[in-house]
């Protein structure tokens, strides 16, 4: 993501079961690679993995409503950035949320997670080593 290290992105509604916690910091750099670091701002603060989608599934698209741009501050044409979090599951495997994307306009530093129910993506998708 290109944005300074100490650029602030706005989730004005939250996110699920974090509501409280608007303020989030993209990490990201080789230490981290392929992942990126969701890291919340404030005491207890959650801190989440997260990949680009595209890196699970080749093609991988995600539809925005009007209303979805509108919170976003963006235009169909902005270039958006999206990323899928990535969760432990207790076998030890790694999967991807591909339903409910983190989505981020790296202009107006607004982030939303889409919970759309329509979706061919799984909440689980396997992560598999690349």
């Amino acid at each position: 993501m290109s944005q300074p290290a100490h650029a602030v992105v706005e989730f004005r509604e939250g996110l699920p079961g974090f509501e409280a916690c608007r303020q989030f910091v993209i990490l990201s750099g080789p230490a981290v690679e392929p992942f990126t670091i969701v890291q919340g701002l404030g005491p207890d603060a959650p801190a989440f993995a997260a990949i680009d989608p595209l890196r699970v599934v080749d093609g991988y698209r995600a539809r925005l409503e009007p209303a979805d741009l509108a919170r976003l501050g963006a235009a169909d044409a902005t270039p958006l950035v999206f990323l899928a979090l990535v969760s432990a599951q207790p076998s030890g495997r790694a999967t991807v949320n591909l339903r409910a994307p983190l989505v981020i306009n790296p202009e107006t530093l607004r982030g939303i997670q889409l919970l759309g129910a329509e979706s061919a993506h799984a909440v689980d998708h396997p992560l598999r080593a690349a």
